[in-house]
């Protein structure tokens, strides 16, 4: 080693972590933002097929929220013999400073006949 490159290793160093630490963050950040859009799209599907069964709108609102995470918003809208549900809520990124991300699911379901049976 040279006496001139003193500290020259400990500098890279330093910014190939700082680096490595954004790509990480990154990473985890787009996985957060898939996961709550699964999240988002199984519950609107729970809560559709339970809508469909002629659940009330609190029922659905309840299932697709337990199913979606505390903060998430449920939009219940029948009409035209089906039912749509809509999930929404915000995705909080690992990266630092970054806004919250707003995901969503949407499903629909045929309503089911009701009556006494055969």
């Amino acid at each position: 080693m040279r006496g001139d490159d003193g500290g020259a290793v400990t500098a890279e160093l330093a910014v190939g972590l700082v680096a490595v630490v954004l790509v990480l963050s990154a990473v985890l950040s787009l996985g957060q933002a898939v996961v709550a859009q699964v999240r988002c799209t199984d519950a609107a599907a729970a809560g559709a097929r339970a809508a469909a069964r002629g659940a009330t709108a609190g029922e659905v609102s309840a299932t697709a929220s337990a199913l979606a995470g505390g903060d998430a918003v449920v939009q219940v809208v029948p009409g035209g013999g089906t039912v749509e549900v809509v999930v929404r809520r915000r995705v909080r990124l690992a990266l630092p400073g970054a806004p919250a991300l707003p995901v969503q699911g949407r499903a629909v379901a045929a309503a089911e006949p009701t009556g006494a049976g055969p």
